[in-house]
């Protein structure tokens, strides 16, 4: 199986070409999207999505990602990572993705005419892909490496003891939720403290974490620990990004730094 995720969009014929080339390179294969309106260039995003996905899938699926393409100085890696694979340019985006894992190997791709390509998905990074999914050794597809670019995401800062947590909002999502790195695990102590003080900017607070989007929440505003097993925080009534969404209403977006205080 491969999956496909990029900042192609739906409109352009960048993601019908791949798959056409994909299907004429193994049509036994499943070529499945995984996402395609990633924000171009948005690395963090991508990242996001693709960490959240990926242990969904099957051992063996590799994962073609292919935001901000061109970008890597026309460098490629195939990542072997928890009994997957992840194809992508030398961008930050693979380091974003082991953050909090260890990647098995990676592999500089030399095949393909890379340096005259300006589509290196459907040039050789196809071809990259079928080879794994097909049970093919990484070590075919180039020199291993043990430095690749890096990238990083905020981390938590859990202070225990000013009772004080801070983190980051590191998506938002199609209803305009805001996801922040702040998972189930760092919030412990606010979670049994019978005071807590979410601040949010425009002068709102939020002094509860609720069990559902269908809570009143304070002026409809709420906060929630989501499927993902992260603090997000949302609108009740929202209807898109950009109509009732909370990052509309709030003013706010990615990098965008949420603090907690509890007793």
């Amino acid at each position: 199986m491969i999956t496909l995720s990029s900042d192609y969009g739906y409109k352009d014929p960048h993601r019908a070409i791949l798959h056409g080339v994909l299907a004429q390179l193994a049509p036994e294969l499943r070529v499945l999207d995984l996402a395609h309106g990633l924000q171009p260039g948005n690395l963090i995003e991508t990242a996001f999505v693709v960490a959240n996905s990926f242990a969904s899938y099957p051992i063996g699926t590799v994962h073609l990602i292919l935001t901000s393409e061109l970008s890597g100085s026309g460098v490629y890696l195939a990542m072997e990572m928890e009994g997957q694979f992840f194809i992508a340019p030398d961008n930050g985006v693979l380091s974003i993705l082991q953050s909090s894992r260890k990647a098995k190997s990676i592999h500089k791709i030399e095949i393909g005419e890379q340096t005259k390509s300006l589509f290196p998905g459907r040039d050789f990074l196809a071809k990259a892909a079928v080879h794994l999914a097909q049970g093919g050794a990484a070590s075919i597809l180039g020199k291993p490496l043990e430095r690749i670019k890096q990238a990083s995401l905020p981390k938590p800062n859990v202070d225990l003891a000013r009772q004080r947590i801070q983190g980051h909002i590191i998506y938002v999502d199609n209803f305009g939720n805001l996801i922040t790195n702040l998972s189930r695990k760092d919030l412990n102590e606010v979670l049994r403290s019978p005071s807590i003080e979410i601040n949010l900017p425009r002068n709102r607070s939020l002094d509860r974490i609720s069990s559902s989007y269908q809570d009143i929440g304070q002026d409809g505003v709420l906060a929630l620990i989501n499927s993902l097993g992260l603090l997000e925080i949302a609108y009740r009534d929202m209807r898109s990004q950009h109509i009732n969404g909370a990052s509309s209403l709030l003013g706010l977006n990615v990098m965008n730094e949420i603090t907690i205080n509890y007793e």
